[in-house]
């Protein structure tokens, strides 16, 4: 797939990077007195929603680079949010789980995720809402699938 020459929506991609930016600055600046830095906020959300995850599928569905979920994850366990479990079935597994600690920051975490979204789509009707996630998935999807072939 070859990127077209032409501009195309270059302020759809800037809206999004600024969504992006300003939710994090915004979970980091609320979130840092709980310990909670450097996007770790978003990592021990994921984490509680899927407990169990290993290492690599987090750093594959928050699609960033390994060394940094790595990072976060250290952190997260240092602060006593997430410890690393063994499997079972599979030694080599590391499961990640929500400590208790973990468990108890996560409704705050929702209540601020659901705070920015109910912001973000305000004065967009239901119908639209949906359209915007709709489309939104489209497009991760289409970049997803970009990243991926090259």
């Amino acid at each position: 797939m070859q990127l077209p020459k032409e501009k195309i929506m270059p302020n759809a991609f800037r809206s999004i990077g600024l969504i992006a930016r300003a939710t994090a600055a915004m979970g980091n600046q609320l979130f840092q007195a709980d310990d909670l830095n450097n996007n770790q906020f978003i990592f021990l959300m994921r984490i509680v929603e899927t407990p169990g995850i290993t290492q690599a599928e987090l750093a594959t569905q928050l699609h960033v680079d390994p060394s940094t979920c790595l990072r976060a994850v250290r952190k997260l366990i240092a602060t006593q949010y997430v410890t690393r479990g063994t499997d079972a079935h599979d030694k080599k597994r590391r499961p990640l789980l929500a400590t208790a600690k973990g468990q108890a920051m996560y409704p705050a975490l929702e209540d601020y995720e659901q705070q920015i979204l109910s912001v973000g789509t305000q004065g967009l009707s239901t119908g639209e809402t949906a359209l915007l996630e709709e489309l939104l998935a489209k497009v991760a999807r289409n970049v997803r699938d970009y990243q991926n072939q090259h």
